[in-house]
């Protein structure tokens, strides 16, 4: 009697220990594929906008016209004039000696010169491909940058969703393996498989030797979505 109720206790613990790792692994792996993460962050910085300037069509100021009046004649007198006294008044050189003292030039203000700001440059775009059937992706992917700093925006992005996501610059974006794909750069995880998000490049890295930008699967190597960028 004592083997026989030993024996299921043998079976039913293991069991039960080995469901209590798989169910969590199971669910990592497969509830992804139910959820949708969703983010909207907006550019670190501001984009300039294309503004026509309007043409302004200067007018003609008025001319005034004058307008000439007639002068009044002033009727002589018989009074006589009084003569005017032949003595020169005296002047403020007559009174006041002049001196040795110099006068102070004044000095030039050095106007303040105005540095132009920064420019927003778009680096390179591209468009967000399908990996396979069962792996889609769509929406714009552009580097911008401002100054030092560069960014990787994602708009109007969308990706299936799945277990651990990175986004990679790639050297080869038709790499469908960790092999195939070359050299790369990790940016990080996938913030979000829906809507706009950012990714930060490090100044130490060469944009030329990349390609694209994959949408990968760290675990298990698989290409979700692919943007060749130009």
């Amino acid at each position: 009697m004592m083997n026989f109720f030993k024996s299921p206790a043998k079976i039913i613990i293991p069991a039960l220990v080995a469901l209590l790792i798989i169910l969590p692994l199971v669910w990592w792996l497969a509830s992804p594929l139910f959820r949708d993460d969703v983010v909207d962050e907006p550019l670190p910085f501001a984009l300039p906008t294309q503004v026509a300037a309007a043409e302004t069509i200067p007018t003609a100021a008025p001319t005034a016209t004058a307008t000439i009046n007639s002068v009044p004649t002033i009727a002589p007198t018989d009074e006589p004039t009084a003569v005017p006294d032949e003595t020169p008044p005296p002047t403020i050189e007559s009174i006041i000696e002049p001196t040795d003292v110099p006068t102070a030039e004044p000095t030039a203000i050095p106007e303040p010169t105005a540095t132009a700001a920064p420019a927003v440059i778009q680096l390179s775009s591209g468009t967000f491909q399908d990996a396979d059937q069962a792996h889609k992706g769509a929406g714009n992917a552009t580097i911008f940058q401002l100054g030092d700093e560069r960014v990787l925006r994602f708009d109007d992005f969308s990706v299936t969703n799945g277990p651990d996501l990175h986004v990679l610059l790639v050297e080869n974006i038709d790499g469908t393996n960790h092999d195939g794909i070359g050299n790369y750069v990790d940016l990080g995880s996938l913030k979000g498989n829906v809507g706009a998000q950012n990714y930060e490049i490090p100044a130490e890295v060469d944009l030329s030797l990349y390609e694209g930008v994959l949408i990968y699967c760290m675990p298990f190597h698989v290409v979700f979505s692919t943007a060749l960028l130009q």
